[in-house]
């Protein structure tokens, strides 16, 4: 874990230099106590430092890389695998502290509308920034095998609270949603380059889970 967290430490202060931004301490550790919580597998500090890297690659499409870059920050800061309401009260922390940042109005209501955006990943938010975010955390789902069937593993452990026949049927049941979109991705550059293996992972996974059902 050490390595991730001096990696997005030290990416923080740079944004809040380029920005210009009041870079108080208390916000970076916080984020970074919230995505070391120990019940997150998957939800933790490698798949934030994993969106970063991605966001760096589309860097030059991005027209407003700030709201990118605290929607990331914030978008899992809670995760309750028990709750309904993360995406909103993620959004909702982001709305409180990102203005004792120096962050103006319109980028923390732009931010928030994303964060929220991430609850169901399909209505693409409002613009093509919001679109590429949506995209790159959801790229998982077409990772290759090995990397997907890991994914898979973690998010299980995340809600290991769950009786094995509940977890399997609920999985099954929002991947079963989810493949069976026309497209899993907002982007035609993403759904072109990981759509069908994305929906082929789905599938494979739902064969699994219903196979010891």
């Amino acid at each position: 874990m050490a390595e991730p967290e001096t990696a997005l430490r030290e990416r923080w202060a740079l944004q809040m230099t380029q920005l210009g931004w009041r870079a108080g301490d208390s916000q970076i550790d916080g984020i970074i106590t919230a995505y070391s919580e120990p019940h997150r597998r998957y939800h933790g500090l490698s798949h934030l430092a994993h969106i970063f890297d991605e966001l760096d690659r589309w860097h030059t499409e991005l027209q407003t890389p700030e709201r990118c870059w605290m929607a990331a920050w914030y978008h899992d800061i809670i995760y309750d695998p028990k709750g309904a309401e993360n995406e909103a009260l993620s959004a909702e922390r982001a709305a409180r502290e990102l203005p004792r940042l120096g962050a103006p109005t319109a980028l923390v209501d732009d931010v928030r509308r994303l964060i929220l955006a991430t609850a169901d990943h399909q209505s693409g938010g409002r613009d093509r920034d919001d679109a590429l975010f949506l995209d790159i955390d959801f790229s998982i789902l077409g990772a290759p095998d090995e990397v997907y069937d890991t994914y898979a593993e973690q998010i299980r452990k995340e809600y290991s609270w769950a009786p094995d026949d509940f977890y399997r049927e609920g999985r099954a049941k929002f991947l079963d949603t989810a493949q069976a979109r026309q497209r899993t991705f907002v982007t035609d550059e993403f759904e072109t380059r990981l759509g069908a293996r994305a929906r082929a992972n789905m599938r494979r996974e739902i064969s699994t889970l219903e196979g010891k059902l």
